[in-house]
């Protein structure tokens, strides 16, 4: 067990997450509960998975935890490139997050990589 607050990928996904807390908070008022609180909801779940990932008993289920974490990187990609779309970020906006969302994933694909070889899947 470890304290996730130590770990560079729990550090980036908290950045991102407070990142999206700030770029939310303009959205219209009638996506108070649509994309916008998606979009929080999904920030918050990736370095909450990871910090749950810390405290499990065995680097299978820390690993599992990571994978939680990569997909809801995924789905938050996707909610920003929806708010894009839909002109409620500006393209600069969405372009900068979503190299934070790319560089979270890779950190968390690599994370998840040395696990797997720690534990000695393929």
């Amino acid at each position: 067990m470890q304290d996730f607050r130590n770990l560079k990928v729990w550090q980036k996904a908290h950045e991102l997450a407070l990142l999206t807390y700030h770029l939310t908070a303009d959205f219209p008022r009638e996506e108070t509960f649509g994309l916008r609180h998606s979009m929080r909801k999904t920030s918050v779940d990736i370095p909450a998975y990871i910090a749950e990932g810390c405290g499990k008993t065995n680097d299978a289920e820390f690993g599992r935890s990571i994978s939680a974490a990569f997909g809801f990187a995924s789905r938050l990609e996707y909610y920003a490139l929806m708010a894009c779309d839909l002109e409620m970020l500006a393209e600069s906006v969405h372009k900068d997050h979503q190299q934070k969302v790319v560089e979270v994933k890779k950190m968390l694909s690599g994370f998840n990589q040395r696990l797997a070889h720690a534990f000695g899947e393929p």
